[in-house]
């Protein structure tokens, strides 16, 4: 990244291995089938394999057992939608500063809206975006667990009961904002940069 001595940070798109993680990146070949199909999966779906992906394969049974979690909480029925669990991974991310799970997960709002411009306000500040009321409340739950969890209390659940989300759906919110700080930290200390493929996706 440069700056240029101005306030707009340039995000240089990563062409070496050293660019893309700052661990060593193994083979694919050498991966177990069961890594090698979740990344023939995702050049079907993107074209790429998400570099997030390439540098946790360096310990692959972490990366299943990690994927096999994140693929239940974004991706399987539950109690929150798509839109929802997008718009959670978005703000949370932008929160922690994660230019690569922002990217990659405005990238998976706009398929899910169709609307780029939404993507783009709820990344910037979703308190300016056009979203219903109980989306306001899970993001600012979801920006609470993130910011301030050790100051929190029964009341910060009351919003959301209030607007009649269930006390399993409220879990869902709270595992979706746990998962990306988590993959936050991995990507910041890793040097793990989203691919510049994701900037254009559905726009």
């Amino acid at each position: 990244m440069s700056n240029n001595g101005s306030n707009t940070t340039i995000l240089q798109h990563p062409t070496t291995d050293t660019e893309i993680s700052w661990l060593k990146l193994p083979e694919e070949e050498n991966l177990p089938k069961e890594v090698q199909a979740i990344f023939h999966n995702l050049r079907d779906r993107y074209g790429f394999v998400h570099n997030f992906f390439r540098g946790f394969a360096l310990n692959p049974e972490h990366l299943l057992r990690w994927f096999q979690y994140y693929n239940s909480v974004m991706n399987t029925p539950g109690q929150l939608s798509s839109r929802e669990r997008e718009l959670i991974a978005v703000v949370v991310s932008a929160e922690v500063h994660c230019e690569c799970c922002v990217v990659t997960h405005q990238a998976q709002l706009r398929e899910v809206v169709g609307d780029p411009v939404l993507a783009d306000l709820v990344a910037l500040n979703y308190h300016r975006a056009n979203l219903s009321q109980t989306e306001q409340a899970l993001l600012d739950f979801a920006v609470k667990i993130t910011r301030d969890s050790y100051e929190m209390s029964p009341q910060d659940l009351k919003p959301l009961r209030e607007l009649g989300l269930t006390d399993e759906a409220i879990l869902e919110a709270g595992e979706i904002a746990a998962q990306f700080n988590f993959t936050k930290r991995l990507t910041k200390a890793f040097g793990w940069l989203a691919n510049p493929e994701y900037h254009q996706l559905y726009r």
